[in-house]
């Protein structure tokens, strides 16, 4: 898009400090690529996302941690669907972690006003890890081809642990072509093997980081991306870094937080309230089993009707 990206969004607008929400403007060509590259109708600001069983669903923004919208908007918002089958993600400001039960779905923020961006910050282990990973592996911003495959070959490693599809080409290069989005890959030192890479993006003072995946190694790739994401984010003068979802108390959530990220939860608002995580662990076990051959194929295919992926 020919919009600048940094100068999207105040900050004094869409929540300030860790509770800073997406821009419209964000928001709006986030909703565009996702409708272009599944070939969804929309209805309102609403993508009207096809379901394999059932009626079809109104997802405000699907594939995004949060929105635009205040809550007391979502609320209105969900009311005046009645029961037509919606979804919509809000976000919440930042809570004391005691408040939280284990599992709630949070974003992971990191403050890069204050103390966030100096490593002298961190416990002594993250130093450590990250002093090791910097030793053996470098990274550098590639989005070509060559990149994007790099991107995607570590995400589809992360989506196979956890047992969910990697969607299609096309919307990933959707995303990097009209959000500005940014691909870090981390290669060795030794051989120019890729070991990790992300995907984020600027929205005014808010940078954030959806997507990515690392390979599991001892001298931890994912540590080398994640703090690089860190250093470019505070040099271009993002005031807040969003790690991106987790479950509270899960293994993403305790990775993010070693580099001083606090949770903020994202409350779900939805026709059929209720655990999204203990819904999908089924079919999660499942595809975990599937054959490598049959998810590469039909992963792309399935995403299009997952209105809450």
């Amino acid at each position: 898009m020919a919009t600048d990206r940094t100068a999207r969004g105040s900050p004094n607008g869409n929540g300030g400090g860790l509770g800073r929400r997406h821009s419209p403007d964000f928001v709006s060509a986030w909703r565009t690529a996702y409708c272009a590259a599944y070939r969804w109708r929309r209805e309102g600001r609403f993508a009207v996302v096809p379901s394999l069983f059932g009626s079809s669903v109104l997802s405000y923004l699907p594939g995004l941690d949060h929105s635009d919208l205040e809550v007391a908007e979502a609320l209105a918002l969900s009311r005046e669907l009645g029961g037509r089958r919606h979804l919509l993600r809000v976000l919440g400001a930042p809570v004391p972690e005691e408040s939280l039960a284990a599992g709630t779905p949070v974003v992971m923020r990191l403050d890069l006003t204050g103390g966030g961006r100096d490593p002298a910050s961190l416990r002594h282990r993250t130093r450590w890890a990250i002093r090791r990973a910097a030793a053996r592996y470098a990274v550098s911003q590639e989005n070509g081809p060559e990149g994007l495959a790099a991107f995607r070959e570590m995400l589809r490693l992360s989506l196979d642990r956890n047992g969910a599809p990697l969607p299609p080409a096309r919307l990933h290069e959707a995303l990097v072509s009209e959000l500005d989005g940014r691909i870090l890959v981390a290669r060795s030192r030794a051989g120019g093997e890729v070991a990790a890479a992300a995907l984020w993006f600027r929205d005014g003072p808010l940078a954030w980081t959806p997507l990515g995946g690392a390979r599991r190694a001892a001298d931890r790739p994912g540590h080398r991306v994640s703090w690089a994401l860190v250093e470019q984010a505070a040099a271009e003068g993002a005031a807040v870094l969003d790690f991106g979802r987790s479950a509270f108390g899960g293994g993403s959530y305790r990775f993010k937080k070693q580099f001083g990220a606090v949770p903020a939860p994202v409350r779900f608002l939805s026709d059929r309230p209720g655990d999204l995580r203990r819904r999908y662990a089924p079919a999660q076990r499942v595809w975990r089993a599937l054959p490598r051959a049959v998810t590469v194929r039909v992963g792309p295919r399935l995403c299009r009707y997952l209105a809450d992926y």
